[in-house]
């Protein structure tokens, strides 16, 4: 899905790097970008996007939130082996999850979710294991979850887009809220703040195929009390607000269309907001006073 104009919203949410003085525990880093590569210049902006994460080093990992290709291009093997070798220049582990372009939207969902599976499943593999265990639903091997430096982060396959399937869909939305239901629940006293990943952006005015996901992510984040973040693509919009409930919030990256779509997060676990977003810059400072608990 897109939504045309790109726009902040007034409660937009952006902590300087200011922010992380006095943290006390350590900080992680990642970068995380979605709804790329769509055209041959978008091609060359991941490749320098590439190779300005590679400079930069600080990171510990990077994830790409899905749609590795333009809605209307075909659903062929070139396509996902250019997303492969492109993300695989990456120096510093690197996961993926769905996008609704090269999965469901296709005309042939089987067929794309097959080559899916031969080039981006357990794709954190091509590289040296990091200094963090990974963990895959049994259920559904796509999504991950890991914890470090006292936050948790969960990978999810939620995709906007057609339901091609009503059963699967049905399904789908079960294992992702009993995954992230279940990594919550395992991990509350190890962490102090939380990070989930989906591809798909809450419908805007009408009935959302993902209800059932965003209410099982509002019930994960009220029974964890602690501040929780839900990065997205899928909408081509740079916005970041509070979502349903108070300890958690929302943010939904540009596309490769858009100038600002790299993003880098820096995690401060043990602060009342651990999450301070470095890139674009400058941005407006708009803190919110008291997210989430110590």
């Amino acid at each position: 899905m897109h939504r045309p104009v790109a726009r902040f919203r007034n409660n937009l949410i952006l902590l300087a790097c200011l922010a992380l003085s006095g943290c006390q525990a350590p900080l992680t880093t990642f970068y995380a970008f979605a709804d790329l590569p769509y055209s041959p210049a978008e091609v060359e902006k991941l490749q320098a996007g590439v190779q300005e994460i590679n400079q930069d080093g600080s990171h510990d990992f990077s994830i790409h939130l899905g749609d590795i290709k333009a809605g209307k291009a075909p659903c062929e093997r070139l396509y996902y082996e250019q997303a492969f070798t492109l993300l695989k220049n990456l120096n510093k582990t690197t996961f993926i999850i769905p996008g609704d372009n090269e999965w469901n939207d296709c005309t042939e969902p089987d067929a794309a979710w097959a080559l899916w599976e031969e080039y981006f499943m357990n794709f954190e593999d091509n590289w040296p294991a990091p200094p963090f265990r990974v963990d895959h639903q049994l259920a559904r091997k796509e999504n991950f979850a890991f914890v470090y430096r006292k936050c948790l982060y969960v990978g999810l396959n939620l995709v906007g887009g057609r339901v091609h399937d009503a059963v699967e869909w049905e399904k789908r939305l079960a294992d992702n809220a009993q995954w992230l239901a279940q990594q919550f629940a395992a991990n509350r006293k190890k962490v102090k703040c939380a990070v989930a990943f989906g591809h798909a952006q809450p419908a805007s005015g009408s009935q959302d195929p993902n209800e059932a996901f965003f209410a099982a992510l509002q019930a994960a984040a009220l029974d964890l009390d602690k501040p929780v973040l839900f990065m997205h693509g899928d909408g081509h919009v740079l916005e970041l607000e509070r979502f349903r409930v108070d300890n958690l919030l929302r943010f939904e990256l540009n596309g490769g269309k858009e100038k600002d779509w790299l993003m880098k997060v820096v995690v401060a676990p043990g602060r009342k907001q651990p999450f301070v977003f470095q890139l674009p810059a400058p941005l407006t400072v708009n803190a919110i006073k008291g997210f989430g608990k110590k």
